[in-house]
């Protein structure tokens, strides 16, 4: 069983990370990956960040590395825009490496295909097998003011509050931090888990509910993988 701390050094990377990396990026300012980027640099995010690309050489001053495991020590955090169909081997690069992906790669089961389906249980067992979480796919992910984790490749940042939120729209989520400024709604924290193959509703109201920063939990859901575990987590 779980403890209070165990549960927190669990979702410390995630919401608190000391690195992240953003995978796809490209030399189209203009492109989601690298807005997303420059959002991340704007904001002022307290750790390290490393644009990857097989490309290399350099974007927004920031030297961009060839690959993921090209990256000095362990990365806490890695926000994915590759093709999914590259998504399998490129987690294959992450195992012992990383603790948590965020993809915010579409086209998986949301699509309602069986090779959305297949590619996704691939994903999990590379995650257990790898020793990290996903987050994802198809989602915007992490959303921490603290320490100036914007929301999404806009730069959504307001003022740190105790409230948290966990959503499966990523544009429900969008409207939370938008609306929630305007109405003096501040948040400790927030997810938008997309998919959830891997961390879905349950683990974040777990964590939420014991993370001492948190005194509210708000959440918008389209369904549940598991019904009996969320009712659970809900009590």
């Amino acid at each position: 069983k779980l403890t209070q701390e165990k549960i927190i050094r669990e979702f410390e990377p995630i919401f608190y990370p000391n690195s992240i990396a953003v995978v796809g990026v490209s030399q189209n300012v203009f492109k989601v990956s690298s807005l997303w980027l420059k959002a991340l640099i704007g904001a002022g995010f307290s750790g390290t960040i490393y644009p990857v690309s097989p490309r290399g050489g350099e974007l927004l001053g920031l030297k961009v590395y060839t690959s993921i495991k090209d990256i000095p020590g362990i990365v806490d955090y890695v926000i994915v825009f590759i093709p999914r169909e590259a998504v399998p081997e490129f987690l294959d690069d992450c195992a012992d490496k990383v603790k948590a992906v965020h993809f915010f790669t579409a086209g998986f089961s949301e699509l309602g295909d069986a090779t959305g389906y297949h590619l996704e249980d691939e994903l999990v067992q590379k995650a257990r097998d790898g020793g990290f979480h996903i987050i994802g796919p198809n989602c915007v992910g992490v959303y921490s003011p603290e320490v100036k984790v914007p929301y999404g490749p806009v730069g959504q940042i307001g003022k740190v509050g105790s409230v948290g939120f966990i959503s499966q729209s990523g544009g429900i989520g969008v409207k939370l931090v938008e609306l929630g400024a305007a109405r003096g709604i501040n948040y400790s924290k927030g997810i938008s888990f997309g998919n959830g193959i891997d961390l879905d509703s349950a683990d974040f109201m777990r964590y939420m509910a014991v993370d001492p920063r948190v005194s509210i939990i708000g959440a918008y859901l389209e369904g549940t993988r598991n019904g009996r575990r969320l009712f659970t987590a809900m009590k």
